[in-house]
């Protein structure tokens, strides 16, 4: 396993085994093959080969064996990661193996919820887990069953495990049963550069296809969406400048600058203000409100036409900000803002407003999982285009700053029922 002192051949790094990448990950925790090992237990080969891959590809996720993993040091980082970023793990404690214990620690302190632990039939539960459910299996033909059924029942009893903790996540962790509320997390690893990752929304027909799109890489860069949404807060109050928020960067990038990169206009702010009224002064507005201002230095830096402020935070004194309760309408009202300024002035169709860039927002903030947000994102910019044939919107695009992100939201895709049509791109 990850920490055994033995060689195990060439390094090399993680890489899943599954044939699309699909955004949802699966671990596999094994002790080593019993061929390697001087203690008596089953084939680990065949049981990853003929009963956990098998079901994992059925269930369209990407695989990955954690004695593949390439190390270098005591502790791989990239092992870790998997540990606690993956959306499954499964771990074979059949042989008491102490690196299969100490991963499916980690995993357990690391994830509520995501865990499914096997062992061989024939093997007895250690007592640190003896209070913890276990997955009993068998690859040998026993009573009159043959062996390919006996192994078939075992992959039935594995699948619906594995899809319960996708579709409906409940505490498996003893951890987290005894300290709810414990909250484990790696940095974001952010994701330089522009891609784009494009999904048809709705059947095609005469008129262009709706596409809802992932963009990776620094909002910095993004320079050919016509809207940006900025999620701020009731009392649209900007972040302070050098802060790392979508509301500050947005914020900076609309100012006005010398040539030292010193605010000279602070642009966008006071066009917000502005829109905002004596609401933003006194009670702020109501949550998911949309307001529309013009983009400041951002249409001639980023060619940004349009920006977008919706109330998605809500203020509490001694809190801070958290996440509004209906931010699945910040999407719809963010769109239906767009539309309303097609509308207004009688906008010819090669002028309209047809692309909009939504930040993932909110799924780092506490509640639901951040599975459930990104879903709830999405699934909502999804029904707006299917509602609405007549919007000039052709393209919405969520951007995913982190591999996280991007993880989040293609697994939200994939859950949604949509495909990519074509394989990532670069800058259009």
């Amino acid at each position: 396993m990850a920490f055994e002192g033995k060689s195990q051949g060439e390094s090399r790094p993680a890489e899943t085994e599954g044939k699309a990448q699909t955004g949802r990950r699966c671990f596999v925790i094994l002790p080593y093959p019993a061929g390697e090992d001087t203690g008596a237990g089953p084939d680990f080969d065949a049981v990853y080969e003929e009963l956990i891959r098998p079901v994992i590809e059925d269930l369209n996720l990407d695989i990955i064996r954690a004695d593949r993993v390439s190390r270098s040091g005591l502790i791989h980082k990239e092992m870790i990661e998997n540990l606690l970023e993956a959306d499954v793990v499964i771990a074979d404690v059949t042989l008491g193996s102490p690196d299969v214990f100490f991963e499916l620690g980690i995993r357990q302190t690391a994830r509520r919820a995501g865990t499914v632990i096997l062992r061989h039939a024939k093997s007895a539960a250690p007592l640190s887990i003896s209070g913890m459910r276990a997955l009993d299996y068998e690859l040998e033909a026993r009573g009159g069953i043959s062996r390919q059924q006996v192994i078939e029942d075992c992959r039935t009893l594995l699948r619906t495990h594995v899809k319960n903790s996708l579709d409906n996540p409940s505490t498996d962790s003893l951890v987290h049963t005894l300290m709810p509320g414990l909250e484990v997390s790696l940095p974001g690893r952010i994701i330089p550069e522009r891609r784009y990752i494009s999904y048809r929304v709705g059947p095609q027909g005469p008129k262009p296809s709706k596409l809802i799109e992932l963009v990776t890489g620094d909002l910095a860069d993004i320079d050919d969406m016509d809207v940006w949404v900025n999620p701020e807060n009731t009392r649209m109050e900007f972040g302070r400048l050098h802060e790392t928020s979508i509301s500050a960067a947005i914020r900076y990038l609309g100012s006005r600058r010398d040539r030292h990169g010193f605010v000279r206009d602070d642009m966008i702010a006071r066009l917000l203000a502005q829109r905002a009224g004596g609401h933003q002064l006194r009670t702020g507005v109501e949550p998911a409100t949309a307001l529309s201002t013009e983009a400041g230095m951002l249409r001639k830096t980023n060619r940004v036409r349009l920006l977008v402020h919706t109330a998605a935070y809500q203020g509490e004194p001694g809190r801070g900000y958290r996440l509004i309760g209906a931010y699945r309408k910040c999407v719809s009202n963010a769109l239906a803002a767009v539309d309303t300024e097609n509308r207004r002035f009688g906008v010819s169709p090669k002028r309209a407003l047809k692309s909009v860039l939504i930040p993932l927002f909110g799924t780092r903030s506490g509640g639901e999982s951040p599975h459930e947000r990104a879903q709830g994102l999405i699934q909502t910019a999804q029904q707006y285009l299917l509602n609405w044939p007549d919007s000039r919107i052709e393209r919405v695009a969520f951007l995913c700053h982190t591999q996280g992100d991007l993880d989040l939201a293609q697994a939200a895709l994939y859950r949604i029922g949509l495909r990519a049509v074509a394989a990532p791109r670069g800058a259009r």
